[in-house]
């Protein structure tokens, strides 16, 4: 019996455009009614995924900051925050690669130095809470992540400066948007998919979650069913048990409700 659904956002969930299809607020209501839970799984900060569900804000448990940050009800369930000194040193060693743009994430906001992308994230398709600072190490926050937005694709290019920097000693991971996010070598999507499990008391085979990217993978792994994206990178397709369409064809949205329909039978 399913307990507990996860999906990830960008690339999944939302469109090409980042828009949620708002049928998803009355699917959440009936898996709640169902015993299921819904947690929405992703690389962007807290506040972002709660404007997206606020007409079922009490009803999703938000896993943020690629797992960094887990949040339920404005309760924070996990915690995982860096430590200051190896994030002055990716902004330091930022200098050296050809990222636009850096952005570090804290718990209410995200900080930036490049006004670009201040207005950037501001958009309701993102819907940031972001500052703008003239220093990003004078920043004074819990930082649950440090993102840089590349050209390119960043195994091209950043990652291939970053990685050996910064592979030993924190996690390296793609998101959307060419986006490589840094994280403590111990978070990502899969340790907080574990801390809901833990607290709800739900097993590994009594989860579903759905996802694109690479980011997805660890939460791939702590799921009995995963349902990677025809949209998605082969090698991530290649890690879940299934593949459904496209996230333009509402693909989440479609295998919700024939879950739902076999959940009732």
């Amino acid at each position: 019996m399913i307990k507990l659904i996860a999906s990830d956002m960008d690339g999944t969930l939302l469109d090409g455009d980042g828009r949620l299809d708002e049928e998803i607020y009355d699917i959440i209501i009936q898996l709640k009614e169902m015993g299921i839970r819904f947690a929405a799984a992703s690389g962007r900060q807290l506040m972002s995924l709660k404007k997206k569900f606020k007409p079922v804000d009490d009803d999703v448990i938000y896993i943020a900051e690629n797992g960094g940050y887990v949040n339920f009800r404005n309760e924070d369930i996990y915690l995982n925050p860096m430590d200051k000194n190896i994030v002055n040193e990716i902004i330091d060693a930022a200098k050296d690669t050809s990222a636009q743009a850096m952005f570090i994430c804290g718990k209410t906001y995200s900080y930036t130095d490049v006004p670009e992308l201040v207005e950037v994230m501001h958009d309701p398709v993102f819907g940031y809470e972001i500052k703008l600072v003239g220093n990003l190490k004078d920043v004074d926050d819990d930082i649950f992540k440090v993102g840089l937005f590349d050209t390119e694709d960043p195994r091209e290019s950043s990652m291939k400066i970053m990685e050996p920097k910064f592979g030993d000693r924190l996690h390296l991971t793609l998101s959307g948007f060419n986006s490589m996010d840094f994280l403590n070598p111990d978070v990502n999507k899969g340790v907080g998919l574990k801390h809901i499990q833990k607290m709800f008391g739900i097993k590994k085979e009594e989860t579903v979650v759905f996802g694109d990217n690479f980011n997805d993978i660890e939460m791939f792994e702590g799921a009995g069913v995963s349902y990677a994206m025809l949209n998605a990178d082969e090698y991530v397709r290649s890690r879940a048990t299934d593949v459904i369409g496209t996230n333009n064809d509402n693909s989440v949205i479609k295998k919700l409700k024939e879950i739902l329909k076999e959940t009732v039978r």
